[in-house]
């Protein structure tokens, strides 16, 4: 960063509780760490809540109204379905760490806190995950002793992660995936804001931006390529209105993404990386000789998509897991909150995560809409509605605490 040092401390915090482990141990004891540390020390420091914005508490009316609706609907549907609740829980587990990271920042920097400086800690604690992944793959015996950390639970990631292609979808957590391809996409959208508009607070100088930004498009590689198909339309997007009265930059960016591209494909025939190239270019390949970004992934959410009758639209049919699968066997996410509570729950969910995300336009209208684009793509993946309230709801702490 300009005019900023980068502080070891937080960025060791930022690392620890984004991506989390779980010790093989009692869970308690685990859980105790990872939710009971963040707690303790906002618990310590409330003082520093004393202004919230009345978007913020909009955010925590919203998604304390999801608790007593994930128990009324499978009541009022008669269906005995609880399992929403772990995920209407999860928004507040989520949220405590993601506070906790704001009020370290805003306690660090004092006047200087900014969305900026959280935007890039979490880039860079997507890019040391990668290196992590790196390093248990291409280091030898480093695996199993790493993972012989973890609780028994994580065995049961082993087949997928013995699965064709799967070779570097591991992490320091264990199974890497789609979560951990959404968050190096966000890293990506970080690094790019960071580096080139100039509304920025906080600007990357440009070995640091090539560095945070290679990585997390690699993690989009390793993890999963849904986040790396919606990272690079998002760069390509960004790059170019970001630099619409430079467009040398957009030839420089685009340089360094064939040489980086490139690389990777004269690396291709390597025995520890074969397997995984195929398994990543499949559908881009697909797309430049059929014309359809094909892939079995992107195959099985199609065809898990359906429209609904009218009264599931409108009341929802209280499943949200049925016989231990999601119900209806849907993939998307989108899919899901509607079977689950239909359109009045789906506006609660849905309008919680838009009011989180509604900063953003303060800093840039174009990060705003490359935000909000991903979440369409992300949530109709899969559920991550609750990752967007919670990671941007905390950053608007950030200058809130600050004051």
């Amino acid at each position: 960063m300009q005019d900023e040092k980068t502080s070891k401390k937080i960025t060791a915090l930022f690392c620890f509780f984004m991506y989390p482990v779980m010790l093989r141990c009692p869970a308690l004891i685990s859980y105790a760490i990872i939710y009971g540390i963040p707690l303790c020390y906002l618990l310590f420091h409330i003082r520093l809540f004393r202004v919230i914005s009345k978007r913020q508490w909009m955010v925590l009316g919203l998604c304390a109204a999801m608790l007593p609706l994930c128990v009324a609907y499978p009541m009022l549907h008669e269906t005995g379905d609880y399992s929403y609740i772990t995920t209407a829980t999860f928004v507040f587990r989520k949220l405590i760490i993601y506070v906790f990271l704001a009020c370290v920042l805003a306690k660090r920097y004092q006047g200087r806190a900014s969305a900026e400086l959280f935007y890039y800690y979490f880039a860079l604690a997507a890019a040391i995950y990668v290196i992590g992944t790196l390093c248990l793959v291409f280091i030898p015996g480093l695996q199993p002793l790493w993972l012989g950390m973890f609780r028994e639970t994580i065995e049961r990631s082993g087949n997928l992660s013995e699965s064709f292609g799967y070779t570097f979808r591991i992490g320091w957590q264990g199974f890497a995936g789609f979560r951990v391809t959404f968050r190096c996409t966000l890293g990506c959208l970080f690094a790019l804001y960071l580096f080139y508009c100039e509304d920025s607070g906080v600007r990357l100088k440009r070995p640091v931006f090539l560095v945070l930004y290679g990585l997390c498009l690699l993690g989009n590689m390793f993890y999963g390529r849904s986040g790396l198909a919606v990272t690079l339309a998002a760069s390509a997007a960004a790059v170019v209105v970001w630099n619409r009265r430079h467009m040398q930059n957009c030839v420089w960016f685009a340089l360094c993404g064939a040489l980086f591209l490139g690389s990777v494909w004269a690396l291709r025939e390597v025995p520890v990386i074969s397997d995984w190239y195929i398994w990543m270019s499949k559908p881009f390949v697909n797309l430049f000789t059929t014309g359809r970004f094909d892939n079995v992934s992107l195959s099985a959410l199609v065809d898990s998509t359906f429209m609904p009758d009218l009264d599931t639209i409108l009341f929802g049919d209280g499943y949200y897991t049925f016989e231990g699968k999601y119900y209806m066997g849907t993939d998307s996410g989108i899919m899901r909150n509607i079977l689950f509570w239909g359109i009045a729950g789906a506006l609660v969910s849905y309008g919680a995560a838009l009011c989180a995300v509604w900063d953003v336009r303060r800093k840039s209208v174009l990060l705003f809409l490359l935000v909000i684009g991903s979440f369409a793509a992300f949530e109709y993946k899969g559920d991550m509605y609750y990752e967007y309230i919670t990671l941007f709801l905390s950053v608007s702490f950030v200058e809130t605490l600050r004051r």
